[in-house]
């Protein structure tokens, strides 16, 4: 299969984190320039010609980071909606806008306020013979730090707008990249129900199992792969999310929303994994009020819907019969299943990857991909 690779479009965006750190990026390279070697030229010119070039080399730096900055940022009305969902956890879109939009009129007038000093500088003349040249070097010098001045204040005004997207920035981009043409199957539950062991162990993805509440803080995706028929590999993308707890919206965890917004987006397919175990951190009834609330963030007629009770090597007898109680009163079909002694995976993934392969062989179809 020829591989088209669908990136994170907040990876690898420049933010700094106060005006101060852009500031010393660009003060460092226009004092490194040092004045014209040229012996024949008079202390004026020599005067001038340095702040002419500190000036130009400050704002130019400053503009040109600041445009970098505006034209990284991927066209916030062209998202994939997972993305686009997800940033809205942190902060809205039209506030964005207006940072960028912010971000982008400050790089035009730091440099129209450039060319307006050197032109000031360059119009620096003697009113006579008898002006002191030390006049007139201090009036450049009191223009260069004039405009220094005035360009930093510039700067200094976009605080607000640095801080708050050096913050998405950084949280956008530990988002994983994924090619939203594949199959995508989302795998969610209750926090420490097996999500992490299961995506881990059906797929390459790389992701951290331990035995205790809110392991997993972000999505993670892995790749499954299986024969179709000799000649031909199907592939799936399998998602772990972080766990939820039974609790209004308003009270959840960032993480407990990222998993909400990667259902609302992102499957084909969603596997939701109630603990049946003894170490179980929710109970069965909120476990199925967690069902409830995952099940109502997409929509069950185009999305294939998997059950499944994990841990029953260490099953606690009434967590489970008030499951199957639940699950059976509402015609659902739920999988019996230990991901450490395997009883029960094998039956699921293999109604897992004949649901998905019909989805796969789509994706081929549509977009010509041979066979």
């Amino acid at each position: 299969m020829e591989e088209e690779k669908f990136g994170n479009p907040f990876r690898g965006i420049w933010i700094p984190k106060n005006p101060q750190e852009l500031l010393d990026i660009a003060f460092r390279r226009a004092t490194r320039i040092s004045a014209p070697s040229k012996q024949k030229m008079s202390a004026i010119k020599r005067k001038k010609s340095l702040a002419i070039t500190r000036i130009r080399a400050l704002f130019t730096e400053l503009s040109e980071r600041l445009w970098k900055i505006v034209r990284s940022f991927p066209n916030l009305d062209e998202l994939h909606p997972f993305y686009a969902s997800v940033m809205e956890i942190y902060c809205k879109k039209d506030d964005v806008k207006i940072a960028l939009a912010k971000i982008k009129s400050s790089a035009l007038l730091i440099e129209r306020l450039g060319k307006e000093y050197i032109i000031k500088i360059k119009a620096v003349r003697k009113e006579d013979e008898l002006t002191p040249t030390a006049k007139i070097l201090r009036e450049i010098d009191k223009l260069r730090v004039e405009a220094y001045g005035r360009i930093s204040s510039v700067v200094k005004k976009l605080k607000k707008e640095f801080s708050m997207l050096n913050d998405l920035v950084r949280k956008l981009a530990k988002l994983p990249d994924f090619d939203p043409r594949l199959p995508i199957l989302v795998v969610a539950g209750p926090t420490n129900a097996g999500k992490s062991t299961f995506v881990k162990t059906v797929s390459n993805a790389k992701v951290e199992v331990a035995n205790y509440p809110f392991t997993t803080k972000n999505v993670t995706f892995g790749v499954m792969k299986w024969k179709l028929n000799p000649a031909l590999d199907a592939y799936l993308q399998v998602v772990d999310t972080p766990g939820l707890l039974d609790r209004p919206l308003e009270k959840r965890k960032p993480e407990e929303k990222l998993a909400l917004k990667a259902l609302q987006t992102l499957p084909n397919a969603v596997l939701f994994l109630f603990d049946g175990s003894t170490d179980a951190v929710c109970s069965a009834k909120e476990q199925i009020n967690i069902f409830n609330t995952v099940t109502s963030f997409f929509d069950m007629s185009k999305i294939k819907l998997f059950v499944a009770i994990n841990k029953i090597d260490i099953v606690d007898k009434e967590i489970l019969e008030e499951i199957l109680h639940f699950v059976s009163k509402n015609g659902i079909r739920a999988y019996k299943m230990s991901l450490i002694t395997k009883e029960g995976v094998n039956e699921l993934l293999e109604d897992i990857k004949k649901e998905m392969a019909e989805v796969y062989l789509r994706y081929l179809r549509e977009n010509k991909v041979s066979e």
